[in-house]
């Protein structure tokens, strides 16, 4: 199957299909809700139900342009598209990310969108998929990158919340506003500790409840009101609780938190390197779970992982995103 490597996304001209396109197009698959995967006014988009969910609480607001056509693909199911058969598996990314695998003329091709491999703290669990060619992220994709698995992130993230309160200290948690916003928020209610939610993060809280995750006990963020809470906020305004004065400590909630210099670039006393993207180990069993053919590596460190794997005797390459197709044999 063809693969244009394009600016705005991934292009498949035999069965006219674009894969995370960011720019209007006549059709896309869209593997998250995240804005970087996740925008443009497009003529039909493709994802899980809950994907275009956010999708469109996210990023369709203009009332006067034509809806897109929105066409729910749910974990396991299977639809025809012009010759291929598309199929939605768990990413592990955030709640509603999907794989994507397009059988087309004898070829598996899988689109990992961004994806984890170890259980997430809300989400469904990551199913590697054997394909031909292999087309994965690799946000992580170095030996230094190692992340906590869920039960390890749960006991530093309360371990965390509950010290700092036992000293009459408040508590702030910077994640995302969505994904990891949520994850933390659900730990520490699960775990009964009173928590305010910056508004960002509580606005998709709905949609992982109507998903069956429970978060009693949350309050939105109010200023005035932080003793003896938990905060969970976006980096923003982490930034501007350590500038308060306020009687505060700040844990970072991320991948790049498994770096000593994410305190100078977060503000945070302390690290938690917990992400909803596979750490360098899951990258490579994640690879060699599909035993694919070959493996196109975009986003993060594209090049570095392309040549870890060409050293591990397998065909990867590091596409340029061009306006142009790219070919997979000169890059390899």
């Amino acid at each position: 199957m063809d693969v244009e490597f394009r600016e705005t996304g991934i292009y498949l001209p035999e069965i006219e299909l674009w894969l995370d396109n960011t720019d209007p197009c006549a059709a896309t698959w869209i593997s998250h809700g995240h804005s970087d995967h996740a925008s443009g006014c497009h003529g039909t988009v493709l994802g899980t139900s809950i994907t275009l969910e956010i999708y469109r609480m996210r990023l369709w607001k203009s009332e006067d342009a034509a809806e897109p056509e929105l066409r729910a693909i749910e974990f396991g199911q299977s639809i025809e598209w012009n010759g291929a058969r598309l199929t939605a598996y768990p990413a592990g990314h955030i709640l509603g990310a999907a794989q994507l695998l397009l059988e087309y003329r004898g070829e598996r091709l899988v689109y990992t969108g961004d994806i984890k491999l170890r259980r997430p703290l809300c989400g469904e669990i990551t199913q590697p998929i054997a394909c031909d060619r292999l087309i994965i992220e690799s946000t992580f994709g170095l030996p230094i990158y190692k992340l906590l698995d869920r039960e390890a992130a749960v006991e530093q993230i309360l371990a965390f919340a509950r010290e700092c309160l036992d000293e009459g200290i408040v508590p702030v948690f910077i994640g995302y506003p969505l994904g990891r916003g949520q994850e933390i928020v659900h730990v520490l209610c699960q775990a009964g500790i009173p928590t305010a939610v910056h508004g960002a993060i509580a606005k998709f809280i709905p949609v992982y409840q109507d998903n069956g995750y429970e978060f009693d006990g949350w309050e939105p963020y109010d200023a005035r009101a932080i003793q003896g809470k938990a905060l969970v906020v976006i980096p923003a305004h982490g930034n501007v609780l350590e500038a308060s004065g306020k009687n505060i400590r700040i844990a970072y909630v991320s991948g790049w938190a498994a770096l000593d210099n994410a305190r100078t670039r977060s503000g945070a006393e302390h690290l938690i390197p917990y992400s909803d993207h596979a750490d360098f180990d899951e990258l490579l069993a994640l690879v060699d779970r599909s035993s694919a053919k070959h493996v196109d590596v975009v986003h993060g460190y594209t090049v570095p992982f392309a040549k870890i794997l060409q050293r591990r005797g397998m065909s990867a390459a590091a596409p340029q995103r061009t306006t142009a197709q790219t070919s997979v044999e000169a890059e390899g």
